[in-house]
C-alpha cells in the first residue's frame, strides 16, 4: 500500500478534506503503480480517500455559485530543438459567472537560448468557447486541447506563431496535498492535480521559423473558488532528478498565510511538507515597464523537513510577464534550480507562476 509520510502541515490540510465531506476516490486500488502500468491506472494514492479523478476531472465542471468559480488547465514545457531551448506555457481558464473578460486563453515562449519571448492573451466569446463536461474537450479560436489521462494533443494558433504538440504521461498523477483539496487562503478550498511527467513531441513557430520540439511537459488542473481576500501567491514546480515531483504553494490571504508543498514519490507516496516563506529569501526584483508591477527573480527555497535547500532563479529574460485585461500582470516565467535535495546535490528546470505585488 502507498504511503503519505506527514509533516506538520499535512494533518491539517487532509482535516480540511475530511471535513467538507468528500469521498471520491481516484483509483479503486491502493497499491503503489508499478513503471510498467499504462498511464491510465497510474493516478497515486495516499491510503486516504481522494477528492479528484485525473481522468474524469480533465472535463470541465458545472459552475459553483461564487462569482470568482473557475475551471482551470494549464501545461509549462521544456523542450529543444536545433540547438536551441524553449520554455512553453499554454493556459486556458474560464470564470463563467463573470459577465465580463470570463472565457480566455494564454500562449508564451520564451527562447532560453536567446532570451526572446513573446506571449498572446485571447479573450473569447462564451458563445466561441467549448469545453466538454466529463472530458477534455476544449475548443476556442486558435485553441485545440484535447485527450485524456493517456494522451493528449495541444493547438494554438497565434499571429506570431503557434504550436502543435502531443503529450504522454509517464508517471503518476499527483493529488495536490495528497487529496487534491487544500485551502488557498482563509478558509477557501481548492481542487488540483497534476499530470507532471509528460513526454512531448511536435512542433513549434516562432516568427515564420518552424522547430520540431521534444522535452517534457507540467499540467496543472484546478477549480473551484478564488477567494477574494487572496493578495498573493507564487507557485513551482520541479522535476527531481531521483523522479520525485515538487509542488509549492506559497499564498498571502487577509487572514491567512501558507507556504507548504506536495511531494510525489515514484513508488505513489507522497509527503505533504512546510516550505520556508518565499518572501523571506526573494531577491534580485524586476519591475514590468508595461504594468509597473515588481516581482522578484531568485528565490532561496527551504524545506526543512526534507533536508533540502535550492536556489531558483528566473533563466532567458525577466521579462516573462502576462499582462490582463485589468491593466495589471502576472509572471510564467521559465526558471532553473541547483541546490540539495534530501541532502544530494540536484539542479533542473521548472517554471514559477506568480500574481501581486512583491515590494521590496
Amino acid at each position: 500500500m502507498t504511503a503519505i509520510r506527514t509533516k506538520r502541515r499535512a494533518k491539517a490540510l487532509v482535516t480540511a478534506a475530511v471535513a467538507l465531506g468528500f469521498s471520491t476516490f481516484a483509483g479503486s486500488s491502493a497499491q503503489a503503480a508499478g513503471p510498467s502500468a499504462p498511464p491510465t491506472a497510474r493516478s497515486a494514492t495516499s491510503g486516504i480517500p481522494a477528492v479528484v479523478d485525473p481522468v474524469a476531472d480533465l472535463g470541465r465542471h458545472a459552475a459553483g455559485p461564487e462569482e470568482t468559480w473557475f475551471d482551470s488547465v494549464y501545461i509549462t514545457s521544456s523542450v529543444k530543438a536545433n540547438g536551441q531551448e524553449f520554455g512553453l506555457q499554454v493556459h486556458t481558464r474560464i470564470i463563467p459567472n463573470r459577465t465580463e473578460n470570463a472565457y480566455r486563453w494564454t500562449f508564451s515562449v520564451i527562447n532560453k537560448t536567446t532570451g526572446w519571448y513573446k506571449d498572446y492573451d485571447a479573450m473569447v466569446e462564451p458563445e466561441d468557447y467549448r469545453w466538454s463536461e466529463g472530458k477534455l474537450d476544449i475548443k476556442a479560436p486558435g485553441l485545440s486541447w484535447t485527450g485524456d489521462s493517456a494522451r493528449q494533443s495541444v493547438q494554438v494558433e497565434t499571429p506570431w506563431g503557434g504550436l502543435d504538440v502531443e503529450m504522454t504521461p509517464t508517471g503518476p498523477a499527483m493529488n495536490y496535498a495528497s487529496t487534491g483539496v487544500f485551502n488557498l487562503v482563509d478558509g477557501v478550498p481548492n481542487y488540483e492535480f497534476a499530470l507532471p511527467e509528460m513526454r512531448t513531441s511536435g512542433t513549434l513557430v516562432v516568427d515564420g521559423k518552424k522547430h520540431r520540439v521534444r522535452g517534457t511537459s507540467w499540467l496543472d488542473r484546478q477549480w473551484g473558488e478564488m477567494p477574494l481576500s487572496l493578495t498573493r501567491w507564487t507557485w513551482m514546480n520541479l522535476n527531481m532528478p531521483n523522479g520525485d515531483k515538487v509542488a509549492i504553494w506559497d499564498t498571502v490571504g487577509s487572514r491567512t498565510k501558507d507556504s507548504w508543498a506536495t511531494v510525489l514519490h515514484p513508488d505513489g507516496s507522497y509527503d505533504v511538507v512546510d516550505v520556508e516563506p518565499l518572501a523571506q529569501s526573494a531577491s534580485r526584483r524586476w519591475t514590468s515597464p508595461a504594468t509597473h508591477q515588481t516581482y522578484p527573480t531568485r528565490w532561496r527555497v527551504s524545506i526543512p523537513a526534507l533536508c533540502s535547500e535550492l536556489d531558483v532563479r528566473v533563466t532567458g529574460n525577466p521579462d516573462q510577464e502576462i499582462e490582463t485585461p485589468d491593466g495589471s500582470g502576472y509572471l510564467e516565467a521559465a526558471s532553473a534550480f541547483t541546490g540539495t535535495y534530501n541532502g544530494k546535490k540536484v539542479r533542473g528546470e521548472n517554471y514559477v507562476e506568480m500574481t501581486g505585488e512583491w515590494p521590496s
